[in-house]
């Protein structure tokens, strides 16, 4: 594997960069003309290289190719991906080809980096792929109709850089400070409206603002993110310190100060605990 260009996590796809080669004894018959990217495509290849050697026949090639990776977000940012190489034959069915992993010298290149992740070594492994359909190949012999292909395998997993503290800062700091201010905005008296509920709302906007920024990094997915936990926690904690505010006002309008600003007291620290257990509750999940 010389390099990974990209790793884009919205749509699920890598650019790669690397080489292959096949050994076959006793038969001079092309061993990677009709290889193929079963889940990618091929961008551009280079020259075969050939060699012979007694019984066995070499080739190399180097390939540029996208291919298509299953991410899993929920963890995100702590999350773990996996990109996979999925090669098959083009036209010979696993009783007429079996490909077996050169294991030993499958590797990354080890001067090569790739900014946001720290990458796994390699892992190589064949195994048979079914599909449901014989293409309309005469020579499938399967009962029912479908065809089963030899499948080389090349997986690598992918982690973020950074430690937990460091990704917390990153990604949720802003949204914390958010629902902090929030919170600071029960110290200020009731009657200073303005203030208190200014901060309340400057709060709310700032957290929906962190939230379409954390949005606009993630694919469109049904599953909820660690991130987007976290985020509508403290959303949900702004919207229950603004009714706070408008409870602790008609308190205060209707005479009741001493109410209101026990409300206010005991409503602060509540609050802050079950955020506090919420947010560590979701971050060490």
């Amino acid at each position: 594997m010389n390099r990974i260009d990209s790793f884009d996590i919205k749509t699920g796809t890598a650019s790669i960069d690397f080489w292959l080669w096949g050994r076959r004894s006793g038969s001079s018959k092309p061993i990677l003309a009709t290889l193929e990217i079963s889940n990618g495509q091929i961008q551009k290849t280079g020259e075969i290289i050939k060699k012979q050697k007694g019984n066995i026949f070499y080739e190399a090639k180097r390939y540029s190719a996208i291919v298509a990776c299953r991410v899993n977000l929920k963890k995100f940012p702590f999350d773990k991906q996996t990109i996979k190489i999925c090669i098959e034959d083009n036209e010979l069915l696993i009783d007429q080809m079996i490909f077996s992993a050169d294991t030993k010298n499958s590797r990354i290149d080890p001067s090569w980096r790739l900014n946001e992740w720290n990458i796994s070594p390699l892992r190589c492994f064949s195994d048979d792929h079914l599909y449901p359909t014989s293409f309309g190949d005469p020579d499938v012999n399967e009962a029912d109709g479908s065809s089963r292909y030899s499948r080389l395998n090349v997986e690598m997993d992918l982690a973020r850089n950074g430690d937990f503290l460091s990704k917390c800062f990153k990604y949720f700091w802003a949204i914390i400070v958010s629902a902090a201010v929030g919170l600071a905005a029960l110290w200020i008296r009731v009657v200073d409206c303005d203030a208190r509920f200014g901060m309340t709302v400057g709060a709310l906007f700032a957290n929906v603002g962190c939230s379409f920024i954390i949005a606009d990094k993630l694919p469109d997915s049904p599953e909820l993110t660690v991130a987007e936990l976290v985020s509508y926690v403290s959303l949900g904690v702004i919207l229950i310190l603004l009714l706070e505010s408008i409870i602790s006002l008609w308190l205060y309008n209707h005479e009741k100060t001493a109410v209101s600003r026990r409300l206010d007291h005991w409503s602060f620290w509540t609050i802050s605990a079950f955020y506090t257990v919420s947010v560590v509750g979701i971050l060490w999940e």
